[in-house]
């Protein structure tokens, strides 16, 4: 044990740097430890988390649909509804050719479908832990928005 000791002083009087390193990175754990224990934050609650789910091809749609029905049934998460909005149809209407030729018109549409899902009532941590779990697995070609309602306590001067 003696001999460690030695060679441990004898490298730390050598090298004056890896002393400084040592110490303030010593110092800064031992902050960043009381400052844990001084936070202890209260979880997020949200009263619902609306997921809007779009893309172009109506059964990818209704296979994610059933992904995210099994995994909020997997998670004991309560899915409130699962809604089909309208689809929108975009259409374009331009000539064959690209010079003259009136009469030979050509039309295109693309067709963007909807899917929203509403889960009730999660708190901060359950819900960071779906979203990361059904972003992850989101098909490709899909677009996905989330809308959180948060709730929070009144402010003081409400209350009096």
């Amino acid at each position: 044990m003696n001999l460690c000791q030695e060679l441990s002083a004898k490298i730390l009087s050598l090298n004056r740097k890896l002393l400084i390193n040592r110490f303030t990175s010593f110092s800064t754990c031992r902050v960043l430890k009381s400052e844990l224990n001084e936070q202890k934050e209260l979880d997020n609650l949200f009263k619902k988390v609306v997921v809007q789910v779009k893309g172009h091809d109506n059964t990818v749609l209704e296979s994610y649909k059933s992904f995210v029905q099994q995994a909020s049934k997997e998670l004991e998460i309560n899915l409130n509804d699962v809604r089909e909005e309208e689809k929108f149809i975009e259409r374009w209407t331009i000539l064959k050719s690209r010079f003259s030729n009136r009469k030979h018109m050509r039309q295109y549409e693309m067709r963007t479908y909807f899917r929203e899902f509403e889960f009730k009532h999660l708190t901060g941590s359950t819900c960071d832990t779906l979203l990361e779990y059904i972003q992850r697995n989101l098909p490709e070609g899909v677009a996905m928005h989330v809308h959180k309602t948060k709730l929070c306590q009144l402010p003081e001067h409400f209350n009096q």
